[in-house]
């Protein structure tokens, strides 16, 4: 009777394991680490010192699935392992949305611990964004991206890009009203009650190159009862010099029929889509102030 085989042990099994990874590593690391941005099909990889992970910035596979947003630092799951981001478990009601269980107590740790370690492309980096940026934070970055395009506001125009401040001049010059940028000057500028909008744009200083002039909107907004909210937003532009938060400061006056006259100072945010957008703070302008030409004169100063 031949003597019975030895299986084999638990750290030969680990050894070739090891080997294995090893071996697979050497033949892929070189190609990462050679690459300049991840290549469009790979979701992941990491480097040879196996201590980055890069993400393909269209992948779906860390998103949430309620919002569709990527996930940021925390991330919960219910008992049976379906995630979401804090922000949805909150909209739900702490409900999950797969399964019915509850959700928001219970942090999927591993999870967050593969994206702290993530590193993304910005998705603006096809109009010239070069940032490498945490996954965790891509959100952040790209809400204040300075290489995010913008969209025409005018309903029959489709244009979208990095130039909106010169195709606004070039194609819809007679509906823009040129501001000017300082505090000595104030444009003046009819406004119709029945307008959702009127398209400002800030005169460019001397040294500023093509296509980067602010473009503001003075929003027609309602929301409010007897009467209209009017508000100033940022649509475009570069942010100006020696304000931290990033935002223009302006003042803005109404005078309608009615004697006296309506103000508000405060700073335009910077807003990419209109859609959705709800104003935190407007001038509330009376109908009595409209009628009877339902019409008011709107003073704007910058700065």
């Amino acid at each position: 009777m031949s003597p019975a085989r030895r299986s084999p042990g638990i750290a030969q099994y680990q050894y070739r394991e090891i080997k294995m990874r090893s071996t697979r590593t050497r033949k892929t690391a070189p190609k990462a680490a050679a690459a300049v941005a991840p290549r469009k099909k790979a979701k992941a990889f990491m480097d040879e010192e196996g201590s980055k992970i890069w993400m393909d910035p269209d992948s779906l596979s860390v998103e949430c699935a309620i919002c569709y947003m990527p996930f940021e630092a925390e991330v919960f799951m219910c008992k049976n392992g379906h995630a979401a981001c804090a922000k949805c478990c909150v909209r739900i009601n702490r409900k999950c949305w797969c399964c019915g269980k509850p959700i928001g107590d219970m942090r999927c740790r591993p999870l967050e611990n593969v994206l702290a370690e993530m590193n993304t492309l910005c998705r603006f980096s096809k109009y010239g964004c070069t940032e490498v940026v945490k996954y965790i934070d891509k959100s952040r970055h790209e809400e204040a991206c300075p290489r995010a395009p913008s969209g025409c506001p005018f309903d029959v125009c489709t244009y979208r890009g990095l130039l909106l401040y010169k195709h606004l001049l070039d194609e819809h010059s007679g509906a823009v009203t040129s501001v000017a940028n300082n505090l000595r000057d104030t444009t003046r500028l009819p406004f119709d009650k029945s307008a959702p909008f009127r398209v400002l744009v800030l005169e460019r200083a001397p040294d500023t190159g093509e296509g980067e002039g602010s473009v503001l909107l003075l929003l027609n907004g309602g929301g409010v009862l007897s009467g209209r909210s009017l508000s100033l937003v940022c649509l475009a532009g570069p942010r100006p010099e020696g304000n931290s938060d990033g935002e223009l400061r302006y003042k803005m006056e109404v005078r309608g029929s009615e004697p006296g006259v309506l103000s508000l100072e405060g700073t335009a945010p910077r807003v990419r889509e209109l859609e959705g957008f709800e104003a935190k703070m407007f001038l509330f302008v009376p109908d009595a102030s409209w009628a009877p030409t339902d019409r008011v004169s709107v003073s704007i100063r910058i700065g």
